[in-house]
């Protein structure tokens, strides 16, 4: 089908893209609609900005890897891809029109229990599929869930889970930087704050907080509060409302356990998810118009702990729980310590913080009847790290200055705190002598 909003006398893409309106950009990459003139179908074109740093070309390889690798209704298709230094690189991808589920739940509110169970088991299947091939997605959100309309009046429509951009190989290196850990800071993991290597266990958790904002129309971490809120995340459990039926909340509470390995496999929530597509009241899904949304671009943070290793293969059960079970051992005292040090390190390192209703970089296109960006759907605050004073970074001079000053403040206290202890090590070492 020829693309209406494409411009005929516009120069082709590659000898086949006629680019139209762009419906998203960042800082990595613009996204147009357009049109593949050899197949005569829309497409979304996602175009990497020239001039990027190689992270962001190698983060760009890696969503082409994963999403090539893998093949199921609910995950976004890539038909074509060239990343070549020196030529234009874009993706060429499955143009979704539709809304995000995150500017469906800011335009229309919460969804029935049936829908969110429909689209749940839908979303946690695709999950399934990711981490069967070795891959964790690392920023699930409503705003990376697209919601293609169904082909038959007055159905559902199907999730479609995008933005596989900073996804995690388990088998191959890491494309972030030694001791950086990526996500969006209002859906990460307590044990992603912490900087453990991911798993699939955090995207679990990440589902959890997308299903309990569906269900409510409210983000359980409503962003807000920086590092202590952050802090304060390692220590507490999301409020599931009492309103919920039982099923949903005994499913939310297995899906939000701290304890990484307590919580279901993707598989298992599928089950569930379905399950309470099937016994819940039957609600209706209101359509809304497509708007162009902004993207949201992923939080960089640096956790107190030393470089993540990839691990080969995909850890088996055992591996989680034997993970899981060392972490738990984590005194209370020493998860606040670290998790102040992951977060104010990340002040010190920090590129910027933007502001909530920033443009930010996003998965993928959606079709608009061109509007406004509703306020209410504007990404949450993002925390990024880098090396500071870029173009990008977003701090004026005297922040940067604050930042550097706060970081070494921090590690004053961590040198006096390490003398403290090997003080009081030597004089129990002294003591037993003594016996």
């Amino acid at each position: 089908m020829t693309d209406a909003n494409a411009d005929d006398t516009a120069p082709l893409l590659d000898g086949r893209y006629r680019l139209g309106e762009c419906v998203g950009e960042g800082g990595m990459a613009r996204v147009y609609r357009a049109e593949d003139v050899m197949l005569g179908r829309t497409v979304a074109i996602k175009l990497i900005r020239p001039g990027i740093d190689g992270a962001s070309s190698e983060r760009a390889r890696s969503e082409m890897t994963v999403l090539a690798s893998l093949n199921h209704p609910s995950l976004v298709t890539l038909f074509d891809a060239r990343l070549v230094p020196g030529q234009p690189e874009y993706l060429a991808m499955e143009f979704v029109d539709g809304p995000t589920l995150g500017s469906r739940l800011a335009s229309g509110g919460p969804l029935p229990p049936d829908i969110v169970g429909h689209l749940g088991a839908e979303l946690s299947e695709a999950l399934h599929v990711v981490h069967k091939a070795g891959v964790v997605h690392r920023d699930i959100k409503p705003s990376n869930v697209l919601l293609s309309p169904p082909q038959i009046p007055g159905a559902r429509p199907r999730a479609k889970l995008a933005d596989f951009g900073i996804a995690y190989l388990l088998d191959t290196s890491r494309i972030t930087s030694p001791g950086l850990v990526i996500g969006t800071l209002a859906y990460l993991a307590p044990e992603q704050l912490r900087g453990d290597s991911p798993t699939p266990a955090a995207d679990i958790y990440s589902l959890g907080l997308v299903f309990l904002e569906a269900l409510t129309g409210a983000r359980a971490h409503p962003q807000g509060g920086g590092m202590a809120a952050a802090v304060a995340r390692l220590e507490s459990r999301p409020e599931i409302p009492a309103s919920l039926d039982e099923p949903w909340t005994d499913l939310l509470t297995r899906m939000l356990h701290p304890d990484s390995a307590q919580r279901p496999t993707a598989a298992e929530v599928a089950a569930a998810a379905g399950n309470l597509a099937q016994r819940t009241p039957a609600g209706t899904f209101a359509a809304t118009t497509a708007a162009t949304v902004p993207f949201t671009a992923p939080t960089l943070i640096a956790p107190a702990g030393g470089v993540v290793t990839a691990a080969a293969g995909r850890p088996d059960a055992a591996a989680l729980a034997a993970d899981a079970t060392a972490a738990g051992r984590t005194t209370r005292r020493k998860r606040l310590m670290a998790a102040l040090a992951a977060v104010t390190v990340l002040v010190g390192a920090v590129v910027g913080i933007a502001a909530l209703n920033q443009p930010q970089p996003a998965p993928a296109p959606v079709v608009t009847t061109p509007a406004a960006p509703d306020p209410s759907d504007a990404p949450p605050t993002e925390v990024t790290t880098g090396t500071g004073g870029g173009e990008d970074s977003g701090l004026t001079e005297e922040e940067r200055k604050q930042a550097e000053q706060e970081q070494k403040q921090l590690e004053r206290e961590q040198r006096k705190q390490a003398q403290e202890e090997e003080k009081r090590l030597k004089e129990e070492q002294r003591e037993n002598e003594d016996d």
